[in-house]
């Protein structure tokens, strides 16, 4: 039976219909946290005591690396020169779990603090788990096993004199040595497909990849730098590795043959940290020279560049002491934001697709108000917290503007997770969506 409206219905039909398209509209493009700001601090005991010992002769512990475990219950502190702490958080309410130990539905998580004495200083760490990341909220971890690296998870840490010591993330006990290195182990990071491979970068300029499903033994060692490596980091499907150090290029391996896919040169000076895109796409880079760029790493192509400093500065500027280096870099899971801390206690979260929403930079300062040396800083997995290590130990939790991205903007990451840019132009598609989805447009 057709249905048929009376003009005096219309109407009210009509501004329903556009009542339920604002929803929708506000649904897909409301900013849901608009605020950057601090919702928690980790600081060392000695922290009265710090300033004195900067005046001193003796070396302060420097927290070079700020690590979530892969599922965010746990957050690696190192917070001395041969110390780690691994402190619960609560991923439900997105802060440590001492602030509040409840989750969404009011029932109590209980973690217990791990003090870990590596015995000898600690210059990296990261969280290994055998099960893909993707799959870690889906699943229950089961009971631990002494040497069943494939069940729970296990903490990794890169040291001074060149060993690599895994520990169990529970009882804080060490369960393997590695040994190959002959200089200080600067970065490690775990495969993100539960693999359990390991790749160290060091200052004796090489990288070793390790499997811990098969006793800790060294795969490869990856021969490419001519200098200290500072940084390595898996892309989220494994397929890719990037590293960088104290030359002005970075190199993307080629995880399944062990081999160099591209070489990116660019920067005029040290590049200290890299970071992929949640869907691959794009290789972040974090450098000396004042700038961040932002890569394709199939093609090697340089797509955009971020400018810490306005104007842009000289390459003689660039290439030396300036003042303004970039030390710390962090996608955020969304795909549309930047983290990066650099000299002058400087911590900014970069808007990619809406530069006119983008958030004013933060000073960090102590409680003297003098400017923080920052070191680095991570996304955690929820992307709902940006974590800022700095040269005393202290970590600076901030909140991370959360916002739903545009409808184009979620397919262009759910097509980029599975066709890299070189399979796009196989594709027949318009002039200017094949731009889009090879990231030479944002907008």
């Amino acid at each position: 039976m057709a249905i048929s409206y009376t003009n005096e219905r219309r109407p009210r039909f009509a501004s329903y219909h556009r009542l339920i398209c604002t929803l929708i509209l506000k649904i897909f493009y409301k900013e849901v946290e608009s605020q950057f700001k601090v919702v928690s601090e980790l600081r060392p005991r000695y922290r009265s005591i710090s300033r004195a010992l900067r005046q001193s002769s003796q070396k302060l512990p420097e927290c070079w690396h700020v690590v979530f475990s892969p599922d965010e219950t746990k957050f690696a502190w190192l917070c001395g020169n041969h110390k780690v702490v691994l402190v619960p958080w609560n991923r439900s309410k997105n802060c440590l779990l001492d602030l509040d130990d409840k989750d969404e539905r009011g029932n109590e998580i209980k973690s217990n603090l791990v003090v870990i004495d590596a015995g000898s200083p600690v210059n990296s760490v990261a969280f290994g788990t055998g099960t893909p990341e993707e799959h870690l909220f889906r699943q229950e971890s089961g009971r631990w096993t002494r040497f069943n690296f494939s069940r729970d998870l296990v903490l990794a840490t890169g040291h001074v004199n060149g060993r690599i010591r895994i520990w169990d993330a529970f009882s804080g006990h060490v369960l393997l040595e590695l040994m190959d290195h002959t200089d200080a182990v600067r970065d490690i990071a775990f495969a993100p497909d539960g693999s359990l491979r390991l790749v160290s970068g060091s200052l004796d300029k090489s990288l070793k990849i390790w499997d811990l499903k098969d006793d800790g033994n060294m795969i490869k060692t990856l021969s490419g730098h001519k200098s200290h490596v500072f940084w390595c980091t898996w892309s989220p499907t494994s397929v890719y590795m990037a590293s960088c150090g104290s030359e002005n290029k970075v190199i993307v391996w080629d995880m399944k043959r062990y081999k160099i896919h591209q070489t990116l040169v660019g920067h005029y000076n040290s590049v200290m940290a890299c970071d992929f895109s949640p869907d691959g796409a794009i290789l972040a880079t974090a450098s000396r020279d004042t700038r961040v760029i932002l890569w394709d790493p199939a093609s090697g192509k340089l797509l955009r560049t971020l400018y810490h400093v306005q104007p842009p500065p000289s390459f003689i500027f660039a290439s030396g002491a300036n003042g303004a280096w970039i030390r710390g870099i962090a996608y955020s899971r969304d795909g549309m934001h930047i983290g990066t801390v650099s000299e002058g206690g400087l911590v900014r979260f970069w808007n990619l697709v809406d530069e006119e929403r983008d958030i004013p930079m933060v000073k960090q300062c102590d409680n003297n108000d003098e400017e923080e040396e920052l070191l680095c800083c991570s996304v955690s997995p929820s992307g709902r917290t940006l974590a800022v290590g700095n040269s005393e130990s202290r970590v600076t939790f901030y909140q991370v503007p959360r916002v739903v991205g545009t409808l184009k903007h979620l397919a262009r990451m759910a097509v980029r997770k599975h066709l890299e840019s070189p399979n796009i132009d196989n594709i027949l598609l318009p002039t200017r969506l094949t731009e889009y989805l090879k990231y030479h447009l944002w907008y």
